[in-house]
């Protein structure tokens, strides 16, 4: 199942909506990006999930939440010479570009079951999600929405230190 994200901003929050080939809206996120740092995520209204970012010094980290169950956290993993996340639970690796929203989510077997790539040529962000594993729908979702937030917030890092070393 492909499904394409479409993002708005709004003030306080951002949120938006994932549409299927025929651009109708299946699943809607509402992220409270400034004083709740949590994105809750709607399939046809109801919530079915939500993602929580944990406060640590060094790594980024995101529960995710089915219902409001927690299944597994998103980490940061260091590696050498590329950037890696994982879900430890599940045995889920993310590898590729995150900062270019082009990545592939593997399962524990090393069989890819999403990949992700960014619709260039927009005004607001958008990209596609395409699922492999149709089982696996709703948490590879979740997933893709932390993996959204980690990259916002690495973004954010990263121009807040290159905003604070071109002021001195």
């Amino acid at each position: 199942m492909k499904y394409y994200f479409k993002e708005n901003f709004r003030l306080l929050y951002a949120d938006g909506a994932l549409y299927d080939s025929h651009n109708n809206p299946v699943y809607t996120y509402r992220n409270q990006t400034l004083f709740f740092p949590q994105i809750d995520l709607f399939r046809y209204g109801e919530k079915v999930g939500h993602v929580k970012k944990n406060f640590t010094f060094f790594l980024r980290q995101y529960d995710i939440f089915v219902k409001e169950r927690t299944v597994d956290t998103l980490n940061q993993q260091f590696t050498l010479f590329r950037q890696e996340l994982q879900l430890e639970r599940l045995g889920w690796t993310i590898k590729g570009d995150f900062l270019a929203l082009s990545y592939q989510i593997y399962d524990r077997n090393g069989n890819m079951i999403c990949e992700v790539d960014q619709e260039l040529f927009h005004l607001t962000r958008q990209y596609y999600v395409n699922i492999l594993d149709e089982s696996q729908e709703l948490l590879i979702i979740l997933v893709v929405l932390a993996i959204n937030q980690y990259d916002k917030d690495l973004s954010a890092s990263s121009s807040a230190a290159h905003h604070s070393h071109s002021n001195h």
